[in-house]
């Protein structure tokens, strides 16, 4: 099938077969196409085909180009001399996908540390952990103060953060953060309504410390009911804590911890019965009316990768499934309900994994590792370890999956760089964004720490991306993937 030229264009034909795995498919056929003809007027094809434009009613879509694993830049012509050399004859495979906007950043949000966590999984608010040992919920859409600031009873700093409560609670809500201290605290939010958040008496308070770790918590996330949670560790294991519909009124466990980490001290008794407190340890019989929660010990330990665990995720589709990443090269998945590794895919031993996400349409995962690498896992295929690879170009300790896309995903970078990727183009990032900094941006905190260029973590909603690290900030970008 021939697409037509411009008036009096000498340009060859080139055959091409237009595909796609998305929306919007047209007749499979080979298309001879204009060698000069680049992304617009191959979009314009698409959609004349599709029928979309000002005559029909409907909004004509953009369209991107990939071919051989590579977003068409230039025009088709530049393409086959720079890979196929004088062969015209040859068929070119191209695969359209609908464009994406490049994110357009709309703030940021200084940080009185390192950014350790972030989540987006209620809609208008972040929340956020810190090294300063807290985590705070931020508002999107204003540069007003923190809703809420929670801090852990430590100064060892919090690594992970995560909204337990599902959407549809608006009172009550349940949040987490995992620390240093190798404990995750749950604290209970009375609203996020501004007004009841601002009002006398509306405090967060802890109400559960989840322990049992004997290294300090990697990652922390949430099954969709807000019944269950999880956490991984640099000790090796995974914990679940089913939490109690109603708050209990003892804890299962004794103050003392049976291990204690490096620079830390036993506690000792100092005039009489008084006694010392020690950073980092949860000290005394505290309740919810002393800033600590009832502490509890895990329902059921996860055991089977051998050294840290990076990061786990819940499976999208199935409730019973968790899915780790670990400093061995393994992705495991485990049954919730009886805690059996149901699954190992053993990449090479010294790829250690940072972060997991997953696709949620197709069941992919995705993991960032310290090698600068992003690896793709086809778990549904018996005989798949890695089914695709994305050369990040630095370590990625921090990956978010687009909530509806089979083929978008965030990563965070050591390099500083929040990347958009689109694994059908794997052989260069749709996006980077980077903070540029200069002679006023800061260089420490306000507690004296040193500013780095390192992100440690990103989370993407499909609608708004956010990212932080040792930059000591958040930035917030709208960023539409498909």
């Amino acid at each position: 099938m021939s697409a037509p030229t411009a008036s009096g264009s000498s340009a060859r034909q080139l055959p091409v077969n237009l595909f796609t795995r998305g929306a919007y498919a047209i007749p499979q056929s080979t298309y001879f196409i204009p060698s000069d003809w680049r992304r617009f007027q191959l979009s314009e094809l698409i959609n004349k085909v599709l029928g979309h434009g000002s005559d029909s009613g409907a909004a004509p879509v953009p369209f991107d180009f990939v071919v051989e694993g590579e977003v068409l830049r230039g025009s088709l012509e530049a393409w086959v001399k720079k890979n196929r050399g004088d062969d015209e004859e040859t068929a070119i495979n191209v695969e359209y996908i609908q464009s994406v906007l490049p994110p357009s950043e709309v703030g940021r949000w200084e940080q009185e540390d390192w950014v350790s966590g972030l989540s987006l999984a209620r809609k208008g608010h972040v929340l956020v952990s810190s090294y300063l040992s807290h985590a705070r919920v931020l508002p999107l859409g204003t540069e007003g103060s923190a809703l809420y600031t929670l801090p852990l009873p430590t100064s060892l700093g919090a690594t992970s953060c995560t909204w337990v409560s599902p959407a549809e609670v608006t009172s009550d809500i349940l949040v987490a953060a995992g620390g240093v201290d190798r404990a995750v605290h749950v604290f209970s939010l009375p609203s996020l309504d501004p007004d009841v958040a601002a009002s006398e008496g509306s405090t967060a308070r802890e109400v559960y410390t989840l322990m049992g770790h004997s290294g300090p918590i990697s990652n922390v996330i949430a099954s969709s009911s807000g019944r269950d949670i999880i956490s991984s560790s640099w000790d090796g294991a995974l914990h679940l804590y089913a939490l109690p519909e109603e708050e209990p009124t003892e804890h299962m466990l004794p103050a003392d911890p049976t291990s204690y980490l490096p620079g830390q001290k036993k506690r000792r008794k100092i005039e009489g019965d008084a006694q010392r407190i020690i950073e980092g340890l949860t000290d005394g019989d505290a309740t919810g009316d002393k800033g600590q929660g009832w502490r509890r010990a895990p329902d059921a330990v996860f055991r089977g990768h051998a050294g840290r665990i990076g990061g786990a995720v819940w499976d999208r589709e199935d409730e019973t499934r968790v899915w780790s990443a670990g400093w061995d090269g393994s992705i495991r998945g485990w049954d919730a309900e009886s805690g059996a590794n149901v699954l190992v895919r053993q990449g090479p031993s010294d790829k250690a994994l940072l972060c997991v996400d997953q696709f949620g349409p197709s069941g992919t995962l995705a993991a960032g590792s310290m090698d600068r690498t992003v690896t793709l896992w086809d778990t549904r295929q018996a005989t798949s370890v890695i089914a695709q690879t994305l050369n990040v170009g630095s370590p990625v300790p921090s990956i978010a999956c687009h909530p509806t896309s089979n083929f978008t995903l965030a990563t965070a970078t050591y390099a500083g760089a929040c990347q958009i990727w689109d694994v059908r183009s794997p052989k260069h990032a749709l996006f980077s964004v980077q903070r540029k900094r200069d002679e006023s941006s800061r260089t420490v905190t306000k507690n004296g720490k040193v500013l780095g260029e390192r992100l440690l973590a990103t989370a993407w909603d499909g609608e708004v991306l956010v990212a932080g690290g040792e930059d000591g900030e958040v930035g917030i970008w709208h960023a539409r993937g498909q």
